[in-house]
């Protein structure tokens, strides 16, 4: 099968976002569980991401759209690893979120920011345990390695950040090489038609996570017929 194309994509992902919208809430005793309400954010997250980079797209910005893919990625990738690791992953979570907030407050210490001692000293009380789950989600490719050994999760992550930091490559997108001296250009070249596949690859795979914590899982059967339709992986591997 081939590769499927910018407008088939795109289409798909108009239709999975509307299912997404129109899909039933996760039931009232399923929000009790921390992983659950984690991992509905990071889904919720990475649908509006998907939208937000069709508009860019739209209105000419596809170099620009690449910054929310790569973030669309990274927090699906999180996501499967999060559902993958249950419990322990969501207070892994907590636990990286009270370590950097702990070192914020250090920070602004230093710093001698104006903050109440109250702030500090509720931050500093943050429960903070240097689990494995902990470590994992301080670093992002331990959770892709973690999913997939080969390094094709995290390789694709690297690419995608080359136009979210300042490096040559976000420079070269506005340069002419072919003249001398190199052309400045006002607008980046037109890159290849990345963000359509790569958006519709975390919609699917993002959605069959998330939903693996729902009873039934609803929206399983739609989201396999449309990563067949597209050719597309249906599920990131189990966790290693």
């Amino acid at each position: 099968m081939t590769d499927p194309t910018p407008e088939q994509c795109r289409v798909a992902i108009r239709e999975i976002i509307d299912d997404y919208r129109k899909a039933t809430s996760a039931p009232t005793h399923e929000r009790k569980r921390r992983v659950v309400l984690i991992a509905h954010g990071w889904c919720a997250e990475i649908h509006r991401l998907a939208e937000a980079a069709l508009t860019l797209i739209d209105n000419g910005h596809r170099h620009e759209s690449l910054i929310l893919v790569r973030t669309a990625w990274e927090m699906t990738v999180s996501l499967h690893w999060l559902t993958q690791k249950g419990d322990k992953g969501a207070e892994g979570v907590f636990s990286e979120a009270a370590r950097q907030s702990k070192a914020l407050v250090g920070d602004m210490v230093k710093a001698n920011f104006t903050t109440p001692q109250s702030v500090l000293n509720a931050v500093m009380q943050l429960p903070y345990d240097k689990t494995e789950e902990a470590l994992a989600f301080k670093y992002f490719q331990q959770q892709c390695d973690a999913i997939d050994p080969s390094k094709q999760l995290y390789s694709v992550y690297r690419h995608l950040s080359g136009t979210a930091h300042p490096s040559d490559h976000a420079a070269y997108a506005f340069l002419n090489p072919f003249t001398d001296p190199p052309g400045l250009l006002k607008d980046p070249k037109e890159g290849l038609p990345v963000s359509e596949v790569t958006i519709t690859q975390c919609l699917i795979w993002a959605g069959r996570s998330f939903d693996s914590l729902i009873s039934g899982q609803p929206r399983k059967q739609f989201l396999k017929r449309k990563a067949r339709e597209l050719g597309l992986v249906q599920v990131l591997p189990h966790v290693n």
